[in-house]
């Protein structure tokens, strides 16, 4: 997530709890920037079908390759497979940009 209040993260990540992707063996990950309790409001937005992790600051976006721009923090999202390898991924200064679900979907069915 850009921010934990970013209103087009949360319906991202909306869709991918409806998703319901362990099912499939995926277990979705949303890090949120910021305090645990943006976290937290965040997770009990989701319920309990994708982790939400808090990152005080942008260690966590950084590891993931997730710059920031002026003052805009990447969002994107990246489909790892068990074995650490990137198997997908979409990234973008806007939120709007940073997710493609029928691609994502099909980056899971070759899975």
């Amino acid at each position: 997530m850009r921010t934990g209040t970013c209103p087009v993260c949360i319906h991202h990540a909306r869709t991918w709890a409806r998703l319901d992707l362990p099912t499939h063996d995926v277990q979705p990950v949303v890090v949120v920037p910021g305090p645990p309790t943006h976290a937290a409001r965040i997770r009990r937005i989701l319920g309990d079908r994708v982790t939400v992790m808090s990152s005080a600051g942008v260690q966590a976006h950084l590891a993931a390759g997730l710059r920031r721009t002026l003052l805009l923090q990447h969002s994107g999202v990246m489909l790892v497979d068990s074995a650490g390898v990137v198997r997908y991924r979409l990234a973008t200064a806007l939120p709007t940009g940073s997710f493609d679900g029928p691609t994502l979907q099909a980056a899971i069915d070759r899975l």
